[in-house]
């Protein structure tokens, strides 16, 4: 069966302009951020196990708190090699994963190969779209990146496609450092490699409820996130709520593919007990 190719969904475009009409100009911000932050988290997230999958996760964790604001290398939420900055442009190279997959326990793929865990990684440039003084800021984002699925028993690698993604961020202090809004907006398209890995049916593993598939590469879903995150002494926090569609997609006619409907909760909390006296300017950092 054909994919079907939708237009690009006019939610978005309505989101978008309510982003845009929403960043007022403000004054200045100047205060700075220590160049080190360490610390102790935790982490707690509920997610599909792949966009439009029946199975869903609930995963909490430990981790150490790291946050490094260097020239050329970002930890925070992700890792960043930063190629070129300036005021209102970036140019940096970022990293994402997708998680393991036991098919054994999605009614979808029953019978079928287990995924393997993958990991992305590419270029991406930034432009800030309002003032650099300004406090409230909204990141326009352009990246590609290259998908390796990796084979945790024998540590095989292998190339699985092409990603290429679109997003639009933006940030609001409603109290300063102790409470800031953020909203994500974007759109991800992906190759055909990358999109079999999820959603084809080899004929070998077709049912009569489970009909032959291949997608064509093309538009891969969009997703809108809201979070809110503070700061109060030495403690951080965060939660954020995601939502992705699949309506229009090249893989929507999968039927490995659930729902067209996607939604991902999350929280973190950090203990921050050393800062650097070394500092670094707020404004010259994009989101990650």
């Amino acid at each position: 069966m054909a994919a079907s190719h939708g237009c690009f969904p006019s939610w978005i475009l309505a989101v978008l302009c309510g982003l845009i009409l929403e960043v007022p100009r403000a004054g200045a911000e100047t205060a700075d951020l220590p160049l080190w932050e360490l610390g102790l988290g935790a982490a707690l997230y509920n997610q599909p196990s792949y966009p439009g999958s029946d199975v869903r996760s609930t995963t909490g964790f430990p981790f150490p708190y790291l946050i490094y604001r260097g020239k050329f290398l970002r930890i925070d939420r992700g890792v960043q090699g930063v190629v070129h900055e300036s005021e209102r442009f970036k140019f940096d190279f970022s990293v994402g994963s997708t998680s393991l997959v036991d098919s054994e326990d999605s009614d979808a793929r029953v019978g079928m190969p287990d995924l393997d865990r993958t990991f992305s990684a590419g270029p991406a440039v930034k432009w800030l779209l309002t003032e650099p003084q300004n406090p409230r800021t909204l990141w326009a984002r352009l990246g590609v990146r290259a998908a390796i699925r990796v084979n945790t028993d024998d540590w095989a690698f292998a190339q699985q496609g092409w990603l290429f993604d679109a997003q639009m961020r933006y940030q609001h202090p409603l109290r300063g450092e102790a409470l800031k809004f953020s909203a994500e907006l974007g759109a991800t398209f992906a190759d055909a490699d990358y999109l079999n890995y999820f959603y084809a049916v080899e004929p070998q593993y077709a049912t009569p409820w489970r009909p032959v598939f291949s997608s064509d590469g093309g538009y891969a879903g969009a997703h809108l996130g809201l979070g809110l995150s503070g700061k109060r002494g030495p403690w951080n926090w965060s939660v954020y709520g995601l939502y992705t569609n699949l309506q229009g997609s090249a893989s929507v006619n999968s039927p490995l593919m659930d729902s067209e409907h996607d939604f991902g909760v999350g929280a973190t909390i950090g203990w921050i007990f050393w800062q650097s006296e070394r500092r670094v300017s707020r404004q010259k950092l994009s989101p990650d």
